[in-house]
This record gives structure tokens, sequence and C-alpha cells, in this order.
């Protein structure tokens, strides 16, 4: 039994291995990490050549500033949106932002792309804000498709950033928890009761 579960574990290791490895070099793959052990730099080179020949020579900056962050961003959106990211950057306005590669790498993340991008280019004089980057980062297809209100949404990070304390145990928890050990031990208490009861009503007779 041992050895035939320790075999599936070895060929579940196999069948995932190959695909992680590619996801870590290829500018597509869900979880970009261009400094990844077995990360070929001449993959990394290649993959910053086809960025630039999507773009324009006049995203190479871009490119070479932000390296596989900006790579992985070009490669999930549209020419027109990548375009308009390398114009951002040029202009120094993406430098004005808390974290730019950040910002690249969620809109590099699968079903970002267009949606993230280009709304964080028509709102990037909001984004310069840490707690609206914080927020926007947090989940920016809800922000991108007009689900949630970035004030909304800053004034939440920004209460997590300035009392963190107070985020990490919901309201009326601590009271909830206690009620609730209370309840346990009055239930043990009880069917101990009930079994010393009857333990001794059966010497009885």
């Amino acid at each position: 039994m041992i050895r035939s579960i320790t075999y599936g574990g070895v060929l579940c290791l196999l069948a995932v291995q190959p695909a992680d490895l590619f996801a870590q070099s290829n500018p597509n793959g869900s979880r970009l990490d261009p400094y990844a052990p077995g990360t070929d730099p001449r993959v990394l080179r290649a993959n910053r050549e086809r960025a630039v020949a999507k773009v324009g020579p006049e995203s190479r900056d871009f490119v070479e500033t932000y390296g596989e962050e900006a790579v992985a961003a070009i490669f999930k959106c549209s020419k027109a949106v990548a375009v308009k990211l390398v114009q951002l950057h040029n202009s120094g306005e993406m430098g004005k932002l808390p974290k730019p590669r950040d910002l690249l790498r969620v809109i590099g993340q699968p079903r970002h792309g267009d949606d993230v991008a280009i709304w964080a280019v028509h709102h990037v004089g909001e984004l310069a804000d840490m707690d609206s980057f914080a927020a926007y980062l947090s989940s920016p297809l809800e922000y991108a498709l007009g689900l949630k209100q970035l004030a909304a949404g800053a004034a939440e990070a920004r209460a997590r950033r300035l009392n963190p304390s107070t985020m990490t145990t919901t309201p009326g928890a601590a009271p909830l928890a206690a009620n609730g050990k209370l309840g346990l031990a009055l239930v043990v208490i009880a069917i101990v009761g009930i079994l010393l009861w009857r333990r001794r009503k059966s010497e009885i007779c």
C-alpha cells in the first residue's frame, strides 16, 4: 500500500513539474518569476525582444526598466493597450506610482490584461496614493469593471494600515468565542452528569 502511494506521488510530481517550469520562464504563464531557479537568461532576453517587437522600439526603455514584469504585462495586453503602458512610462507618470512593478505584475496575471491596464492608465493620478494603489491591486477587476469604488477601498486600506490590530479580529468575535466555549463546557458537564447518573442507577438495580 505504501509503495503504491509513493509511486503515485512521484507520478503526480512529474506531471506537475514541467508546467511549473514553463510558467516560470514563459511571460504568458500565471506565475512569472524571473529569478526562479532554472530560468534561462537566454529565454528572458528573447522574451524581452519579443515584447519590444510587439509594441515598437519606443518600448525599449520600458521593457529594460521593469524587466520581466513589463514583458508579462505586454504579452497579456493588446498592442494598443501595451502602447498606452509604454506612453505612461515614457511620460514619467508610471514612476509616480508607489510600486510600478507590482502593478505590471498584476496586469500580467491571467484574465487581467487590458481591463486592469486601461483602468490604471486612466486613473494613474488616483493610484499615486498609497492606499488607493493597495486597494486596486487587492482586487483590480472589481474596480476596473465598476463593481467597487476606489475611494471606499482606499478608506479600508488606510484603516488596515493605521490600525492593523483592529482588522485582525472581527468586532464581537471575542464574546462569541467565549460564549461558544461556555456552551461547550455546559454540554460536556451535562453528558458527564447523565453518564454518572445512569451508572449509579444500574449499580442500584
